[in-house]
């Protein structure tokens, strides 16, 4: 009787552990070019979210967007925050997005604003990938609509990292 209960209590431990690993989001297959850490219930390497590009631009969407530094008005193509957010899925008490780029610079953005697609992650600009002279390969990019909350300083170049907090 022992050994039917230590077999059964073995299987069950064994289908947590493949249900566990099942569910777990693929983790990059290319280089990493997003690191998503923090207060985050779901990752795919260790306890981040790692992402490459092509991860990135299977979750693609547009902004028509006038941008401030280059002075004109571009299609932006990227990931948007509301979809980030559903992929790393922040914790209960995480109230902000902190975006770092390559050469420190951070950004903050308040998880409730990330509805729609006003905010993105953005990879291209009018179908062109980001070069580094245009801020890329990942740009934080706003809608005019969010401008008041989100002046010109909130543009991030080179995004490498988030931290939900």
């Amino acid at each position: 009787m022992r050994k039917v209960l230590l077999v059964l209590a073995m299987v069950s431990l064994l289908a947590l552990v493949l249900t566990a690993c099942a569910q777990k989001p693929p983790a990059p297959t290319g280089e990493v070019v997003l690191t998503v850490k923090g207060d985050i219930t779901v990752s795919n390497v260790g306890d981040e979210y790692q992402f490459d590009l092509d991860m990135i631009k299977k979750e693609g969407k547009d902004l028509k967007t006038y941008d401030p530094w280059m002075r004109q008005e571009f299609t932006y193509t990227g990931i948007p925050l509301s979809r980030l957010v559903e992929l790393v899925k922040p914790g209960k008490e995480a109230t902000t997005l902190k975006f770092v780029a390559a050469d420190g610079y951070t950004v903050k953005v308040n998880i409730a604003d990330c509805q729609g697609t006003d905010i993105l992650l953005a990879y291209a600009a009018d179908g062109e990938d980001l070069s580094g002279d245009m801020g890329g390969p990942l740009k934080l990019v706003f809608a005019e609509s969010v401008s008041e909350t989100y002046p010109p300083e909130s543009w991030a170049l080179m995004v490498v990292e988030v931290t939900a907090q």
